[in-house]
């Protein structure tokens, strides 16, 4: 028969932060012999054209200078599941940066491989407010901070949900760890009864955090 890498589940969506397992089987026709046994995995970005280094067990030892330097101590490969014909590498702490397509290859008396994607999200949970009179005017200055990925769109509203345009302004900046930090500043004569919001939609994710 065909020596044949099998994937269970090719597409993972998993939040910034959290940890992810991903997973190939192999055929082990009963007991395996761990010494002749190779599992590479690597991962590759968008727009990046070399691979990077995940996890590489080779005839059964951990090959660690092979593993980029983002996924020391992050990356491994749970060992008592290979007998059972599972290459599962789990990552902890998951960031922006580990998104991308895997390559799962297993050496074991036949070579196979195949790829899983994985996509890495970070909703915009928490929303920091600002309220700030405009020295000299009956203008108020209203801010909203937030951190998440993809880049979000933010509007404002009242209660009665009528979206307020004109003059906010969005800038965003990117973080160490590749995340936007947006900000949105609205200046405007409030009308003193009503309460307003800020709504930061992450249109990919189809969700929105308002505050």
């Amino acid at each position: 028969a065909l020596f044949t890498v099998e994937v269970p589940q090719q597409l993972y969506i998993v939040e910034y932060g959290s940890n992810v397992t991903l997973e190939c089987t192999f055929p082990v026709n009963g007991s395996i012999n761990l010494g002749l046994l190779t599992v590479v995995w690597e991962q590759k970005r968008q727009g990046c054209s070399k691979s990077r280094g995940v996890y590489t067990l080779r005839n059964g030892e951990a090959l660690p200078p092979s593993q980029h330097p983002d996924y020391i101590g992050r990356a491994s490969l749970l060992h008592s599941q290979l007998k059972l014909g599972r290459a599962i590498l789990q990552i902890t702490s998951v960031k922006i940066t580990d998104a991308g397509s895997y390559l799962c290859l297993i050496d074991y008396q036949g070579v196979d491989y195949k790829y899983i994607t994985l996509e890495v999200k970070a909703s915009y949970k928490r929303i920091n407010t600002q309220v700030m009179k405009k020295p000299g005017e009956d203008k108020f200055i209203f801010m909203c901070q937030s951190e998440g990925f993809p880049l979000a769109e933010v509007f404002w509203q009242n209660e009665k949900n009528f979206r307020l345009s004109g003059s906010a302004n969005t800038t965003y900046t990117l973080t160490a760890d590749g995340l936007y930090n947006v900000t949105s500043i609205l200046m405007f004569k409030p009308n003193t009864s009503e309460n307003y919001s800020c709504v930061f939609w992450n249109k990919d994710l189809n969700e929105d955090t308002s505050a």
